[in-house]
């Protein structure tokens, strides 16, 4: 039931937020509406601004009204949260006086039990004794509790006894040089121990008594007063909420019926609803009233034409506003715009690897400044032909050169290999040529291991057929196919130094010239042929080239 409250309470307060957060945004919209209004003197008011400005107060008053109701929810929130608060704090008081019950009579059984063994521990003791003394009748002092402790020794059994005996037998054996002060003595300690046990004896009883007495209290008196308030606790909680309940629905329909009152008074109210406020707009009579107004103030009309005036742009601006953009426009496009034969992006990134990163360790396959690149990026997709790499800042680590074309490449519509002439050449590669296991794994550069195991096709057909596809390529990429690859001659030429030899090169650049298919299981066996397919193009360039 307390539960269930503080789901209301919390119900009730998310609710008063969203209500005064509708109410204030509501309120601030029409006031807003209001002060941006285009208001003539009211003398001349039109039909339409007069109703215009009733509908939009009635939203004042709507967000008035949902207002009101936030704050209402907001104090049957806070009184059900002091509610919640006051019978936790009673249902707290009764699970205490519980648990102290409870934890006294933890206390008191442990206690008792403590009682119990050493009431066990003397009687045992006691009887040993009398058992040494050879059966001497205790006096009148001891009989109660000889009577008491006889309980505790007539669950003794035979086998105890036989050896009790045998015990006695060996002390009377020992001790018989001094039978009688040594029976003396055990006699003085069996007493002794008889009036331990008797102590232990009471001990026990009182706790056993007082134990008992406080579970009959707790059982049968204290408990039942404890459920019975927990359960007029929980009746009362319960007829609480239904009453909360019931406030929150009556105050809430009288919200809905406020609003409703708002939009559509009660017949006799003298005040329009919205559907009548819309009905009183007269748009001819406000036509008319306009149309004199501005008859009888206007001026002359100037019907000259305007003169054309053009802004004269800076030379940067009319960059930023026409750019050449070479990044993912077709490579035919951009040539025939530019008048180029091969783009100059990679024209001029060429040169500028061939001047100052030939030796340049894994040049191709490091990777530059992501920020630099794309920085790159943005100058050659504005205008290829201003871009100086000789000088640019972003030129000072050749990776960012480097980067930059691969960019391109990667996002040239089509790939520089057409799809026509992209199957053609992957078909001298077929996967069968890959050794078993190749085909399907992660790593390029195991799958170029293959690539001197081809036996299927001779390497005069091999040109020949790559020669004819190349051949029926549209010049633009033939001619970019042509100058990149003999760069990438360049760049092999110094594997010495740069460890990028054909092999090296045509796993970075096997996907980027000839991109895999559409088929993901088919991507891995198609990146390993196209870099055997470029492979193969550097290996044979000028051979090729010579047939084209």
């Amino acid at each position: 039931s307390l539960i269930s409250c503080k789901e209301t309470v919390a119900f009730l307060k998310s609710r008063a937020k969203v209500e005064e957060e509708y109410g204030r945004n509501l309120q601030k919209l029409a006031q807003h509406t209001l002060k941006s209004m285009d208001r003539p003197n009211p003398g001349h008011q039109s039909t339409q601004q007069a109703s215009w400005q009733r509908l939009v107060e009635s939203h004042e008053t709507l967000a008035s009204n949902r207002m009101k109701f936030s704050i209402t929810l907001s104090e049957m929130s806070d009184f059900l949260s002091n509610y919640v608060k006051s019978k936790e704090a009673i249902r707290r008081k009764l699970r205490d006086t519980e648990q102290r019950y409870q934890k006294a009579i933890e206390e008191s059984e442990s206690l008792l039990e403590k009682a119990r063994a050493k009431y066990e521990v003397q009687c045992t003791e006691w009887e040993r004794l009398l058992l040494k003394t050879g059966g001497g009748k205790p006096d009148g002092a001891f009989a109660s509790a000889a009577t008491s402790a006889s309980g505790a020794t007539h669950s003794t059994t035979s086998s105890a006894m036989t050896k009790t005996k045998n015990v006695s037998n060996a002390v009377s054996g020992i001790f018989g040089k001094h039978k009688g002060s040594t029976q003396e003595s055990l006699e003085r300690l069996g007493q002794e121990a008889g009036v331990k046990a008797k102590v232990a004896n009471e001990a026990y009883k009182r706790l056993l008594q007082q134990t008992n007495s406080m579970r009959r209290d707790f059982y049968d008196v204290q408990l039942p007063k404890i459920l019975a308030s927990v359960m007029g606790l929980i009746e009362e909680v319960d007829q609480f909420l239904k009453f909360s309940l019931g406030k929150y629905a009556y105050t809430y329909e009288s919200a809905i019926l406020a609003d409703a009152i708002t939009l559509k008074p009660m017949d006799g109210a003298g005040m329009p609803g919205m559907v009548e406020m819309v009905g009183e707009i007269d748009s001819k009579a406000d036509l008319d009233a306009y149309l004199m107004a501005t008859a009888k103030h206007g001026g002359r009309i100037n019907r000259a034409s305007i003169p054309y005036k053009e802004y004269e742009m800076s030379t940067t601006a009319r960059l930023y506003a026409s750019p050449k953009r070479i990044f993912g426009v077709p490579l035919d496009a951009q040539l025939e715009r530019d008048q180029q034969q091969v783009p100059l992006i990679i024209v001029k990134c060429a040169d500028a690897v061939e001047a100052f990163g030939l030796q340049n360790e894994g040049i191709y396959r490091q990777s530059g400044q992501s920020s630099q690149v794309n920085k790159l990026r943005n100058e050659f997709d504005l205008d290829a032909e201003v871009v100086d790499l000789q000088v640019n800042a972003c030129t000072s680590d050749v990776n960012n050169v480097t980067g930059v074309l691969k960019m391109y490449l990667r996002e040239l519509p089509g790939g520089l290999i057409p799809v026509a002439q992209h199957g053609v050449m992957l078909s001298y590669f077929p996967v069968e040529d890959l050794e078993p296991g190749i085909a399907a794994s992660a790593d390029a550069a195991t799958a170029m291991q293959d690539y001197d195991r081809d036996q299927d096709l001779g390497l005069a057909q091999r040109i020949s057929g790559m020669a004819n596809a190349i051949r029926s390529m549209p010049l633009p990429n033939r001619n970019t196919l042509a100058f990149l690859l003999a760069h990438l001659d360049k760049v092999q030429a110094f594997q010495e130094f740069n460890m990028m030899n054909s092999e090296n090169l045509s796993i970075v650049f096997g996907p980027t010239i000839l991109p895999a298919g559409n088929n993901p299981a088919n991507a891995a066996v198609d990146i390993r042929r196209s870099a055997k397919v470029v492979r193969f193009m550097l290996d044979n360039r000028r051979a090729i080239f010579d047939a084209v």
